[in-house]
């Protein structure tokens, strides 16, 4: 009852972050978003001026962050240098190579530790770039199938997962057989609020007798694979996804893969392939999982001798696929240990075994796509009908067993240059702006909090993909913006008792501000 009580308040108070971050609050850091932006993004006529002008400010804050006085003497250095200088993002923004400082609220109750290094591409420029959905084609989804199933025979699910007369007579007669020994909750799925049983089994009996009338003797397998075009319908006649296929490859090793391909929604492409048999054929729980480790995880941290596998061999056999399909531009930005884990029947979670997840982003002119959890793509209420745009995502969990699930979701095609060379806000008034607003977003969750302590220990400058839904759900614009990555500590109480919850995702961040005009983008939404 306890781990079930301590994973709502985890849900609730997960909840109640996300829904604080979902609204800027009224304040002068309010601007423009999405495509409306685009009259401030201003080429940098004089960005070394910006930084002459602005560092005295910086000089004021060197009791906070380190690196500062490092930074302006590599910059006056430069000057005395007979061959072409060469001036970098970090140099224009006057920014150091770590910053340290601490905000708390008025009541010291939320903190905000920040001892983070601070990673800037080594460009001299960042631009500002469309972005479209790329054409789904016949060769991208082939490339796909070949990467993983060149030798694999691949059967429809429809084909695959029909069931037999034996094999449901088979399931008839089990079922009887739980009624005639009294056991009438075989699953153990326990009661209603009335007190009845939430399993029918004569219910689910009946429905078996009538799935034997029309199953066949044997199974025929049925070959196929992806093709462009091919749709879903509801029942009611509704188009429910695009270019789809659910199969099953099977390989020569024994292993077996669910794979999918759809065009739904939010996403103009997702594919998904999880392995449902290991090699030499041992079958992996249908309801298998993979989360990423964290501190709060009930299970010990994976270990390379653990997971069976090296990290650098692990990289190595994805990165075979990300050659093989032609996503060249697409680069390997991160990882983490992670956790299979299966609930069963009883919602209890059993340990499967430890692995990597494999991080991928694609790098334009020197500066990549910052990786975060977010998947985007998400609608401001609930009654929201507006369209939406998931961003472009590649990851892979492998383990001993080799590759054992990938999700590559809506690869972008790379437009037009808006502007050439940004001019972007100096580092100090970006760390201004992320400190009030860390306390802003933060106020309303400690209404049910004893505390919240942020440790930033990562701000990275990098790119990510804004739009405006309302408008157009089909174009979006690259902009560099910051990202605070770290780790979070919440203490509460519910019905008397204290609970403690970490988070320290390498790839949750906590704000996301706009480089250009230090607006607050919520990474779930996209603008």
């Amino acid at each position: 009852m306890r781990k079930n009580i301590e994973r709502i308040i985890g849900l609730t108070l997960c909840m109640g972050m996300l829904a604080g971050c979902a609204q800027t609050p009224e304040s002068s850091l309010v601007r423009q978003k999405g495509s409306k932006a685009l009259d401030s993004y201003k080429e940098a006529d004089n960005n070394v001026d910006m930084v002459e002008s602005d560092s005295s400010a910086d000089q004021t804050n060197t009791s906070q962050s380190t690196g500062t006085a490092d930074s302006i003497t590599a910059i006056d250095d430069s000057t005395d240098n007979t061959s072409a200088a060469r001036t970098t993002i970090r140099d224009l923004l006057n920014a150091p190579e770590t910053y340290k400082s601490q905000v708390t609220d008025d009541t010291a109750k939320l903190v905000v530790n920040t001892d983070a290094s601070v990673e800037i591409p080594d460009v001299e420029k960042i631009s500002a770039i469309s972005v479209t959905p790329a054409e789904i084609t016949q060769d991208l989804l082939d490339r796909i199938t070949d990467a993983f199933f060149s030798d694999a025979k691949i059967y429809t699910a429809d084909s695959y997962y029909v069931q037999t007369k034996d094999e449901i007579k088979q399931k008839i007669d089990e079922l009887k057989e739980d009624v005639a020994n009294g056991n009438l909750d075989p699953n153990n799925y326990g009661t209603n609020d009335n007190g009845n049983l939430v399993y029918d089994i004569y219910g689910d009996i009946e429905y078996w007798e009538g799935q034997y009338e029309s199953a066949p003797e044997t199974k025929n397998l049925v070959e196929g694979r992806p093709t462009v075009g091919v749709q879903i319908y509801s029942d009611n006649g509704e188009v429910m996804g695009d270019n789809e296929f659910t199969g099953v490859a099977q390989l020569d090793d024994g292993s077996e893969y669910y794979y999918r391909t759809s065009s739904w929604g939010a996403y103009p492409l997702e594919v998904r392939l999880n392995k449902i048999a290991k090699k030499g054929g041992l079958e992996v729980p249908s309801d298998a999982t993979w989360i990423d480790y964290s501190s709060n995880c009930s299970y010990e941290k994976p270990t390379e001798e653990s997971i069976g596998i090296s990290l650098d061999d692990a990289k190595k056999l994805v990165q075979e696929k990300v050659d093989a399909i032609g996503l060249g531009d697409m680069i390997q930005c991160g990882w983490n240990y992670a956790i299979q884990t299966s609930i069963g029947t009883d919602d209890t979670p059993s340990y499967l075994g430890g692995g990597y997840v494999i991080y991928y982003s694609r790098t334009i002119n020197g500066v990549p796509l910052t990786y975060t959890m977010d998947a985007g793509g998400a609608l401001e209420d609930m009654d929201s009908t507006m369209e939406t745009w998931a961003y472009e995502n590649l990851y892979f969990y492998v383990n001993a067993d080799g590759i054992d699930s990938v999700s590559y979701s809506n690869p972008y095609t790379i437009g037009e240059t808006k502007t050439e060379n940004l001019s972007l806000l100096p580092f100090s008034e970006i760390m201004n702006i992320y400190e009030k607003m860390m306390i802003v977003t933060n106020a309303d969750n400690l209404s049910y909090e004893n505390s919240r302590v942020y440790n930033i220990d990562r701000i990275v400058l990098g790119y990510a993909r804004i739009y405006e839904p309302s408008t157009d759900a089909h174009t979006g614009l690259l902009v560099p913006v910051w990202d605070f990555f770290g780790s979070r500590k919440i203490d509460s109480e519910y019905d008397g008792e204290t609970y403690s919850d970490t988070t320290d995702y390498p790839t949750w961040s906590f704000l996301t501000i706009n480089a250009v005009d230090g607006s607050i983008i919520d990474r779930s939404l996209g603008y």
